[in-house]
């Protein structure tokens, strides 16, 4: 377990293991924290990252939106051309100009006429399932929204696993982590695929989100071919990564948790519980940053212009503040759980928040009505990134009824 002198927030070997120690400790004593030997600010308040995040006038994401563009600015990159790394990298108004582009499909109304699709997805997924213990990512965490998400987007049935065996990859390039294996991916097999499904639907445009962003005009202008690739596969890594961290998260916790897990695998209501307390406590997002555009004062202390901060979003769903003593329990019982940031705050709230909260509920409540529990029965392997909070390896069992 680190110190807050030993941490060290730009190595994704930090994330490993128990950082919740430190971020208790850096809420209590040093809560907005001056990362010296990464040259960056670390926010680890509720409030305080509700603040920052809601407040684009003052923090940007144009040059600095993950942890990778805080290790660049450190380096010594200089600016970058914010057009062609996609909305997640936007400032108002041209955010909310792309984000409309697709944001009414996945609005609170639009989930109900998603969920048989989505339920199809479930049913087709476990029905598939081996008898004894198997590797729940690969079987389940990673191919649920994968799956569903491809069909939402337009990818034809045959192809959804390939894009199951392209997901390393693309959430690598969400993150800012690509090998350069992943590199060649991106460029050889990921772009071309999604620019050819692209300028198919240009000419033949269907009810499909492929089809949206193909036609799609900003400013009464259509998107250039890289805007709308790089729009493309923002969308599959937004869309699969953080649904397949709650997934991942949502079995630990119902394996680690039997007190309660017990109940919800006698009570399919519970699902939508099981869900916003597994966002609050295991949060798929570990972070992302921002940069000030002008010196801000935040907590009595003055974020000079041109800094960066790092937002940690698990750190702020632990916050006692919020939450009481007991922050760190597990605890279905919470009346305010959803209050959580784990899907972010502001004007980039994630746009499919909904459709994951939709598939995660849809997944339990197919689990409940088939098995009556679900146990972890080999040693996980947690994944090395500094992004996204997940297993690359999961082993269980679930148990019949």
């Amino acid at each position: 377990m680190s110190t807050i002198a030993e941490a060290r927030f730009d190595d994704a070997s930090f994330y490993l293991g128990d950082p919740h120690a430190v971020y208790r400790d850096l809420r209590e004593t040093d809560p907005l924290h001056w990362y010296d030997a990464g040259g960056f600010w670390v926010a680890t308040k509720y409030d305080d990252i509700r603040f920052i995040s809601g407040h684009p006038e003052l923090f940007s994401s144009q040059q600095v939106a993950i942890l990778s563009d805080l290790r660049a600015i450190r380096a010594g990159r200089g600016e970058v051309d914010a057009a062609g790394r996609g909305v997640m990298f936007m400032d108002p108004p041209e955010h909310a100009q792309h984000r409309k582009v697709v944001s009414h499909r996945f609005s609170p109304g639009a989930m109900p006429a998603l969920e048989p699709a989505v339920r199809g997805v479930v049913v087709d997924v476990l029905d598939g399932l081996p008898a004894g213990a198997f590797e729940w990512i690969a079987q389940v965490a990673e191919t649920v929204p994968v799956f569903a998400f491809s069909r939402i987007l337009g990818v034809p049935r045959d192809d959804w696993h390939q894009i199951v065996e392209w997901s390393t990859a693309i959430a690598a390039a969400g993150a800012g982590e690509l090998s350069d294996s992943d590199l060649r991916r991106i460029t050889e097999e990921v772009g071309p695929y999604l620019w050819s499904q692209l300028d198919a639907r240009r000419s033949e445009p269907t009810d499909d989100l492929l089809s949206l962003i193909a036609i799609a005009e900003v400013d009464g202008r259509p998107l250039d071919d890289l805007q709308a690739v790089t729009y493309a596969m923002t969308l599959l890594a937004a869309g699969s990564e953080t649904t397949q961290s709650l997934i991942a998260g949502m079995a630990w916790c119902l394996s680690e948790f039997r007190d309660q897990s017990d109940s919800v695998f006698g009570d399919a209501g519970l699902a939508a519980a099981v869900v916003e307390e597994t966002l609050r406590w295991w949060t798929p997002v570990m972070s992302m940053a921002r940069q000030a555009v002008a010196d801000v004062t935040v907590r009595d202390t003055t974020i000079r212009k041109g800094e960066g901060v790092l937002l940690l979003y698990p750190s702020a769903n632990r916050d006692a503040d919020q939450w009481g003593g007991d922050a760190d329990r597990f605890d279905l019982g919470r009346s305010d759980g959803s209050r959580h940031v784990a899907f972010g705050f502001g004007e980039h709230f994630c746009l499919g928040a909904h459709l994951a909260r939709l598939e995660a509920r849809v997944l339990l409540e197919e689990l409940v009505a088939r098995f009556a529990g679900i146990e972890v029965v080999g040693a996980p392997v947690l994944r090395r990134s500094p992004l996204i909070h997940t297993f690359d390896e999961l082993p269980v069992r679930l148990t019949p009824r």
